[in-house]
């Protein structure tokens, strides 16, 4: 079922279901991800929020989201094509006179842009390969939880 989303800015976004998202759009997220997840200040930054979450109770400060980002690095450039990338994927179309581009998500204001990363940012879960443990017997390699 197609969503649409009303954006800050009056736009409308059409969403495609995750079951829709090609793999020419899934890649780039997950090369940016293994980027990401071999870079220490970032898995050092996800740790830090998770125990700053913790400790809240749920959700940061901006005080605290600026100074982990600020600890970074590079990774938050990576993280914010991670972002772009995914909007691209899981947007299929929106009223703006552009195409949808990763190039030219930048283009779009910035409210739209937050608001639409918080719209997508479930869809990521649904793209990664599920690399748990299988008991199927018919896997292609020896059922590593049997």
């Amino acid at each position: 079922m197609t969503q649409t989303v009303t954006l800050t800015s009056g736009a409308v976004a059409t969403l495609r279901d995750v079951a829709d998202i090609t793999e020419r759009q899934r890649r780039p997220i997950k090369r940016i991800q293994s980027k990401l997840a071999a870079l220490p200040t970032f898995v050092a930054a996800v740790q830090e929020a998770e125990a700053a979450q913790k400790v809240s109770g749920g959700s940061l400060t901006t005080e605290q989201q600026l100074s982990i980002a600020a600890g970074m690095g590079e990774a938050f450039d990576l993280l914010e094509s991670l972002n772009d990338f995914l909007i691209v994927a899981v947007v299929r179309g929106w009223t703006y006179e552009f195409p949808v581009d990763v190039d030219r998500v930048q283009d779009l204001p910035t409210k739209d842009v937050d608001q639409l990363r918080e719209v997508c940012a479930p869809f990521l879960k649904e793209l990664m390969p599920n690399f748990e443990p299988t008991t199927d017997a018919a896997s292609p390699t020896e059922p590593s939880a049997a």
